[in-house]
């Protein structure tokens, strides 16, 4: 065997290892969410607080205006 066919055996196992492995992951089920499937709108509002924290007094709606600080 001379050394252009030893390269082009190797090129073509690197290119089916990616090939194979692209398509393992593209033909992976989907993951199903292991938390309970039906959260309240509530309690899902109430745990983005606790996870967030915050001052819960504090008027954040309104926003501020953003300047470019040149």
């Amino acid at each position: 065997m001379n050394s252009s066919m030893i390269i082009g055996m190797a090129i073509g196992v690197v290119i089916s290892f990616c090939a194979g492995g692209a398509i393992w992951m593209l033909r992976q089920p989907a993951r199903v969410n292991e938390g309970p499937a039906s959260i309240s709108a509530t309690a899902r509002r109430e745990r983005a607080e606790n996870f967030f924290g915050g001052n819960p007094d504090r008027d954040v709606r309104g926003g501020q205006e953003m300047r470019p600080r040149w």
